[in-house]
């Protein structure tokens, strides 16, 4: 049975809408990653710049403090990375164990630092903010233990992926679950070996205008908030097509 050309005619005007639609939905998110692109080529952006990134823990005593504004060098070649040190695109992530925008964070960061390797360099600073986090000091302290041990992503991993508990005892666990030397992992934490370090990570980023997490650091330009992955994918791509 023949359909009838009226009923016809309404479906290909539905379908040339729905192509349109999505037509302009691409090309806006084009338009809007290249903006993003030549802001932070340029250093030329503020906060309202990323209005979109909405997931972020912030202590309300530190956002009182003073906002620096420009480029900032928050590398610190001591610091767990992926990647190499050569890259053009330079991320540098102040996190909490303990925060869920950070774990948000960490998985998108991990995917796109496998898909790029030494064309980025992905560089993870210690940001805990313990009052509303309860633990995520000792939680960053276990981290560099684990880094001690050369294993600070294995640890990366599974303190993500296991938020909810990072108690002193969940710390041990996981420790022996990525086959550390749970004795020496004991010790680094009991004398506190790397509180100094995790502390001068924090003022640095401090210094830098970190004010909760995550907050990122691209080639110099700080990001607050967790970047949704096709547009920090999309910066990255952009910023490394520019410099070719």
């Amino acid at each position: 049975m023949q359909e009838d050309p009226a009923v016809q005619k309404r479906r290909n005007i539905i379908a040339t809408l729905a192509t349109l639609v999505v037509l302009a939905a691409l090309s806006f998110f084009a338009w809007r990653v290249l903006h993003f692109v030549n802001l932070i080529n340029a250093g030329e952006f503020t906060i309202d710049d990323f209005a979109f990134v909405q997931d972020y823990t912030f202590d309300e005593e530190v956002m009182l403090l003073p906002m620096p504004q420009g480029e900032f060098d928050v590398v610190d070649a001591n610091d767990p990375s992926l990647g190499s040190p050569g890259a053009k695109v330079t991320i540098v992530e102040f996190a909490d164990f303990g925060c869920p925008y950070s774990r948000k964070s960490s998985f998108v960061l991990r995917a796109l630092a496998r898909k790029y390797g030494d064309q980025v360099n992905y560089i993870y600073r210690d940001f805990p903010i313990e009052e509303i986090h309860p633990g995520a000091t000792l939680a960053s302290e276990a981290g560099e233990c684990a880094k001690n041990q050369n294993k600070f992503w294995e640890f990366h991993d599974k303190l993500y992926l296991n938020q909810s508990d990072i108690s002193r005892e969940a710390l041990l666990d996981y420790a022996a679950q990525i086959n550390l030397d749970v004795d020496a992992f004991e010790g680094c934490l009991s004398a506190r070996v790397f509180e100094e370090e995790v502390a001068e990570d924090y003022q640095a980023g401090l210094d830098a205008g970190v004010r909760g997490t995550p907050t990122f650091f691209i080639n110099g330009n700080r990001v607050p908030g967790s970047i949704p992955e096709d547009i920090l994918d999309g910066i990255i791509q952009g910023i490394i097509e520019r410099e070719l």
